[in-house]
Formats: structure tokens, C-alpha cells, sequence
């Protein structure tokens, strides 16, 4: 018997230029409208569907192949699997085309002007004698050069995009290519072919799997040293995203091994340790990786160990070296605070309010020994002995610094202590008009450091933050360890609680709450215990659902409708907390729906497209990504805002952040940016709102349903919780105890004492200086 006829492949084609987006879900399934490119064509504009067009936006020409299709219910519509971008052919794509904005100074009526005059030669015009624009009514010297500039930087970007085509590459990477290079001695389009492996280093969002198919797709052999080496950085980029400091190098080895030879079998057989160990060597001898030995416990007995081969990359190594170094200064230094008072009096004088033994300790502690650890759960008094600690210290003259890693557990810190508090990046930006030449450090005044929510403080900033604090300073940091760890890489919080130098206080006691928050800070006990939470009316709800798309319409409905009529508070005060980024009920798939009800496309209302995501006025919006030199006081991750103004004409949003400062984004940056609607748990670290949706799907897998996680999600709510879901999840979840240990070597350099030497660097500051990602 015959085998059936492989399905012929799509013979219908679709000329246009994309009119606006109608859709894109969560998964990159896109549906837009397309005004057919062909004169004659009856239908003004058409509906294409597919995850062949994410990331078109409007504007672009676009060549479909595919077929024809009738919908029951939204009719007939073109269903692409093939999308090519071109160059508009016809007068009618052309003035579509220039009337989107993709060139800047032509708006909707000089576009029209434009094409009256040079019809089909309009674009040949403008790249071949742009002078003759100006026998255009409007266009004037200034605005003729704004135009050939503009021109100039598109068809150059258009270049990289018509090379990339087909490689599932999105035309966004082809606008962040010419932006990095074009001011370079680079060619933009030359280093795409010649050195794509390169793209990973110099581009945010470029991973190894772009550039490898651009490698591949322009013939660089599979076995040669770049491809190696690149697959090797990474795998070390890609444990530090999951938090690690390092991995040992025979996990390095094996994991970089599956990346290069999945689904490749001629590759499995050539590809041995050997050959990676080659390159392996050839990334640290030119410093782009450290590799040392270090001590890890036996799973038999914890107190015996045995040595392993660490493989690091260079400025991690030395971020969590020196680290290692300021830890010891600081906790073996000389107080500066030896001269005061005598603190055990002047408690007993000030905290009028009573403390108990613990809350005294951890008081005490901090003013008499130079560096400490204050923790606990929510309801053990944290914030009172942190209120009595300040105000110790302000009536004994003491110099004092506020600080938590986000803005929001800053102004909380600021709210509860009555005295001023700050980001940690904005409590160690140098002050403006500093000399180049001063090192003096901008904590350099204070006698006490205090830093908030310090379970949120990963390697890289924490070595910044102890960096600038001088010998003697008293830093006490305080957090929970109970929560998540940091987004970033590193357990700073649990490993300096596992240097037994290093004195710390637990607080245990749970004090009775407010009414509004009793039954948040019980539940939160409960699921540290193990056990599911119980609803308390009209603060802590709990919703057992099954079907995770009428958990996602329920959520919307909550957010937009439920709380707001019942609680009498708006969307605003609503946060959607999400254990995943993905699947229906996601971050992902809710912040789509919540725009849809909550901020929708309105006539006139300004948006912009990038990436498959709509940016509309009015969005709720966080940072993603540390950008110290954007606006006054720089912006970094976490930090969250309002979309307040979107200029077409110009190419740039701006967004009002919790501070008020107004930062503009060219629209070549908004990857820095991701919709606020719903947020992963991760990402809500340290911030608090007085209302909190938790949706809970077992669709998050394994690895994201944690004890752990749940417990944050709930303390992150002021007066109301609302968790929905599939009770299956929320089960899992409370039995998932296992929390994956990353690995870091803060504790062993710091009880080791380990002497530790700063690898060369093959460019960057001087050797004083240390060099950061």
C-alpha cells in the first residue's frame, strides 16, 4: 500500500503593508490587518493570521505565502506561513508605507504630497537625488535632512533584516544591530556575516540560538573554535540567569555538549570533552573565564568534602571575590561608633514602646558591631526594631544611611522609619559633578548602613554596595529568609548567615496584627508550615478552578470589575502575581488581556508596536534591565511606571516613574521595558500592594510550584489576597520543599579567608578597579 502524497506546500501569495495589529497572544500567534499592495485590489484591507508574522508592525511591506481560509466566525482571512519583508512596489504601498512613520519628518499628508509628485520613482528619489524632495511643498533644508538621514538609517536596517530573512530572526534584532555598530568602525551588516557569534557579547537579547543560525546559515563550521567557545559563555550566561556563580566544569561540559549536539547525532560522536576542554582553555587564557578549585559537601556528610573544577566567568569571579573581601574588612574593622554613648542607656531611654529581648538584640547588635544580619517572617517586629534602631541612633548624633534594593520597599523603609531611605543603586550613584579623579565613595559620611528586603541583594550588588562602604561604617542587613532569592546571581542573605563570624538575630515572635492584615500574616505561617491557607472574608479569598483560561478570564474580571466594586479601590491598588511567564493564566497571557480591558485601543489614543507587544499611553510598565544613565538618577530593574507620552514623529515613549521623573525610551529600547499588569512572583520582590491576585496552574511546572513561592506571593499584599486555581497546584506547591542550591563559593572565600587574585583583564579600568557587567 502506497504511502499517502506529502500535503502540497501553499500556493496562495499576499502582497500589502501592514495596516495595524489586531492581536498577538502569548505564544506569538499574530493577527493583523494588511492593506493589499495591488491597485486593484477590491478589499481595502484583509486579515492575516499566523506566528509567521510576529513581530511585524505597522508600516512594514510585507510578501505573505499561504492560504486562503474561511473562519465561522470572523470570516475569511489569510493564514501565513511564510513572511518576507520587501521594499513597497506600487504608489498605493509606497504612500502606505511612508505615511506609517518608519521614516522620520514624513507624517500621513507629506507622504501623500510625496507620492503625487514621483509615484512609483518615490523611493529611487529619495535614495538616489534626494534633493528633488524639495520641489515638495514643506520640505524645507532642515527638514530634507531629517528625512535623508532617516532614509539612510532604514535602508540600512532593512539590509540586515532582507539578510536575516527566514531565520525566524525578529526585525527588531536587525534595528539593535545597526544601532550598536553604526557609530563603529564596524559595518553593521559585515559583522552579522562575518562575526554573529560577536552579536552575544555586544547586544542584550542576542543569545547563542540567533547567532548560531545566522553562523550557520552564513557557513561557519559546527566544529569551529567560535561556535565552541560561544556555546561555552553560553551556558555560563545562562546559569547565571538561574542564579549561579559558577558550575563545575564537568557540568559546563555537559550541558554545553547537549546545547551543540541536540537532534545532531554526526555531531554527538565528534564532539568529546576533549575538544571542549581546548576551548575551554582558550576562553581563560585570553580572560574571558576563571577556573579554580573549590570544596563542596559530600550529600553523605556535610562535613566532609571533596574539590571540584569551578568555571566562572571572568567579572563574576571578580564580583563575588571582592565581595568576599569587603565582607571581611567590614566585619573585622574598627567601629567608628566606639566613641558614643552607651547604647544598652540610651535603648532603654528612647524605645518607649518596649522591645522584646530579640528586637533588643538585633538593636544592640547593629550599633555595636560592625556588620549583622537582622530576619524574620512578617508579624515578628522586623519594621519596630528597625524604627527604634533609627531613632537610637539619630538622638545619639549617629550618621544614617536607608536603603532596599527597589523603589517601593525604599519609600515603605522611608514610610515606617520616618527617615529618608533610597534605592541601594541610587544610595551608591556618585554624587553629580564629582571629579573623575575623587574616589571618595559616596557613603563615605555615613556610620550606619541599613539595607532592607536584603534577600533580594544578588552578587553583583551587594560587592557593589560593600565596595563603597569604608572600614568602620556599620552595616546591618535585614530581609527573610523564607522568601525567594534573588533574581540575580548568588544567596548573599543565606550565605553570610552560614559564616558563623557574622552575628545575626532571628525574630520568631508573631505580634498580633491590624484587622487587615491578621489573616495575610497567619496564612503566611500556615503555608511555611506546610499548610494550605484559609480564607478570612473580605482579606484573604480562595478560589478552587480548573480550566486555565476561566482561571485568566476570572482574573481580568477581579482586577477590572470584583475588587475594584467591593473593596472601593481602583485597578491601580490590584497587583497579579503568577508563579510562570508563560502558558494561558502567565504574566505573559494576562498582561494581554489586562491591557485589552483595563487600557483597550481607543480612537486617537497613541500606541506603538515593538516585538509582538502593544505600548499604548496609559500602560503599566517595569523595568528589566539596569540602565544607570537613563534619565536623572538612572533607572534599574524593578523599577515600575506609567507610559505618559508616546512620540511617533521623534521615535520615543516616555514613562513617569514611582519617583516621578519622567525618562524617555527611544523605541529602538523598549526590550528594558515589559507591561506591569501581571508579574511573576520573582519579579515582585520587595514590593508590596494592597491588593494581590495569585493565579495557580500546574502548568508552571514543577521547578516554579515551591513553598517558597507561595509564601512570597502572599506577603507581598497590604490588606487583601485573592489566590484562585487549581487546588492541584496550590498543593504541590505547598509540598515542593526543595529548593534547587545555586552554586556560589561566598561562604567558603569568606570562612577560608581564601587569599583572592584578581584575573587579568584585557581591558576595562586600572588595576584598583573593578570591572562590572
Amino acid at each position: 500500500m502506497q504511502a499517502p502524497p506529502a500535503p502540497s506546500p501553499p500556493r496562495d501569495h499576499l502582497e500589502g503593508v501592514v495596516d495595524h495589529l489586531v492581536l498577538v497572544t502569548y505564544d506569538q500567534h499574530t493577527v493583523l490587518r494588511l492593506t493589499p499592495a495591488n491597485e486593484g485590489h477590491v478589499e481595502q484591507t484583509v486579515i492575516a493570521v499566523g506566528k509567521a508574522l510576529f513581530g511585524a508592525q505597522p508600516g512594514e511591506s510585507l510578501h505573505l505565502t499561504g492560504t486562503w481560509t474561511q473562519h465561522p466566525r470572523y470570516g475569511r482571512q489569510f493564514k501565513a506561513q511564510l513572511c518576507e519583508r520587501t521594499w513597497p512596489a506600487t504608489v498605493r504601498a509606497i504612500r502606505l508605507y511612508l505615511a506609517s512613520g518608519m521614516i522620520h519628518g514624513i507624517g500621513e499628508l507629506l507622504a501623500a504630497a510625496i507620492v503625487d509628485i514621483f509615484g512609483e520613482q518615490t523611493l529611487h528619489v529619495i535614495d538616489t537625488d534626494p534633493q528633488r524632495l524639495r520641489e515638495v511643498h514643506g520640505i524645507g533644508p532642515t527638514r530634507l535632512e531629517r528625512i535623508t538621514e532617516a532614509w539612510k538609517t532604514q535602508k540600512a536596517i532593512a539590509d540586515i533584516m532582507v539578510f536575516l530573512q527566514g531565520l525566524s530572526i525578529s526585525a527588531h534584532l536587525a534595528v539593535k544591530i545597526y544601532q550598536t555598530y553604526k557609530d563603529t568602525d564596524q559595518d553593521p551588516l559585515q559583522t552579522v556575516r562575518d562575526a554573529p557569534y560577536q552579536l552575544c557579547r555586544d547586544i542584550h537579547g542576542v543569545g547563542f540560538d540567533t547567532a548560531d543560525r545566522i553562523a550557520l546559515a552564513v557557513g561557519i563550521p559546527k566544529h569551529s573554535d567560535q561556535r565552541l567557545q560561544a556555546a561555552l559563555l553560553h551556558t555560563l550566561t545562562e546559569a547565571r540567569s538561574g542564579g549561579d556563580c559558577h558550575l563545575p566544569e564537568r557540568a559546563l561540559l555537559a550541558r554545553t555538549r547537549r546545547l551543540l549536539t541536540d537532534d545532531d547525532p554526526a555531531t554527538a560522536e565528534i564532539l568529546d570533552d576533549t575538544v571542549l576542554r581546548q576551548a575551554l582553555d582558550a576562553l581563560r587564557a585570553s580572560g574571558d573565564v576563571v577556573l579554580e578549585e573549590l570544596p563542596v559537601p559530600l550529600a553523605e556528610d556535610h562535613d566532609a568534602f571533596h574539590a571540584i573544577t569551578a568555571v566562572s566567568l571572568s567579572w563574576m569571579y571578580r564580583a563575588e571575590a571582592s565581595l568576599a573581601e569587603d565582607v571581611l574588612r567590614l566585619n573585622n574593622a574598627p567601629s567608628r561608633l566606639t566613641d558614643h554613648s552607651d547604647w544598652p542607656s540610651q535603648l532603654a531611654r528612647t524605645a518607649a514602646d518596649g522591645l522584646t529581648e530579640q528586637q533588643e538584640q538585633a538593636v544592640l547588635t547593629a550599633l555595636t558591631r560592625p556588620l549583622s544580619v537582622l530576619t524574620g517572617g512578617p508579624g515578628c517586629g522586623k519594621t519596630h526594631a528597625l524604627r527604634t534602631l533609627v531613632a537610637v541612633a539619630d538622638t545619639a548624633g549617629v550618621e544614617i544611611a536607608l536603603a532596599a534594593p527597589t523603589g517601593k520597599a525604599a519609600n515603605r523603609l522611608e514610610e515606617s522609619t520616618g527617615h529618608t531611605a533610597m534605592t541601594v543603586h541610587r544610595l551608591l550613584k556618585p554624587v553629580l559633578g564629582e571629579s573623575l579623579f575623587d574616589h571618595e565613595t559616596p557613603l563615605a559620611g555615613a556610620d550606619l548602613v541599613v539595607i532592607d528586603e536584603a534577600s533580594m541583594l544578588d552578587v553583583q550588588l551587594a560587592a557593589k554596595l560593600t565596595a563603597s562602604i569604608p572600614s568602620g561604617c556599620h552595616l546591618l542587613l535585614v530581609g527573610d529568609t523564607d522568601q525567594l532569592p534573588s533574581v540575580g546571581p548568588g544567596r548573599v542573605l543565606r550565605d553570610l548567615l552560614s559564616v558563623p563570624a557574622i552575628p545575626r538575630t532571628r525574630l520568631t515572635q508573631v505580634f498580633r496584627q491590624d484587622h487587615g492584615s491578621t489573616a495575610i500574616v497567619d496564612n503566611a505561617h500556615r503555608i511555611l508550615r506546610g499548610l494550605p491557607p484559609e480564607a478570612a472574608s473580605g482579606v484573604f479569598g480562595c478560589r478552587p478552578m480548573e480550566d486555565p483560561e476561566t482561571i485568566a478570564e476570572y482574573v481580568v474580571t477581579l482586577v477590572a470589575t470584583d475588587i475594584p466594586h467591593h473593596f472601593d479601590t481602583t485597578p491601580q491598588d490590584i497587583q497579579v502575581l503568577c508563579p510562570a511567564r508563560r502558558h494561558a493564566a502567565g504574566a505573559l497571557d494576562l498582561n494581554i488581556r489586562l491591557q485589552a480591558r483595563l487600557n483597550p485601543a481607543e480612537t486617537g489614543k497613541p500606541e506603538h508596536h515593538y516585538d509582538g507587544r502593544v505600548f499604548r499611553l496609559g500602560d503599566r510598565v517595569l523595568q528589566i534591565r539596569n540602565q544607570p544613565h537613563r534619565g536623572t538618577n538612572g533607572v534599574f530593574n524593578g523599577a515600575t511606571g506609567v507610559i505618559t507620552a508616546i512620540d511617533t514623529e521623534n521615535h520615543h515613549l516616555t514613562v513617569t516613574h514611582h519617583d516621578g521623573e519622567p525618562v524617555l525610551y527611544p523605541f529602538t529600547d523598549l526590550d528594558e521595558l515589559m507591561h506591569a499588569y501581571a508579574l511573576t512572583v520573582h519579579r515582585s520582590q520587595g514590593s508590596e500592594y494592597p491588593y494581590v491576585v495569585i493565579p495557580m496552574t500546574t502548568s508552571a511546572g514543577q521547578q516554579l510550584l515551591q513553598r517558597n513561592l507561595l509564601y512570597t506571593a502572599v506577603t507581598r499584599a497590604r490588606l487583601g489576597v485573592m489566590l484562585i486555581g487549581q487546588p492541584t497546584a496550590v498543593a504541590r506547591a505547598l509540598a515542593n520543599t526543595h529548593i534547587r542550591r545555586r552554586h556560589t563559593a561566598l561562604e567558603h572565600r569568606i570562612n577560608r579567608q581564601a587569599t583572592i587574585t584578581v584575573p587579568h583583564r584585557r581591558s576595562g579600568g586600572s588595576a584598583g578597579q573593578l570591572a562590572w557587567d
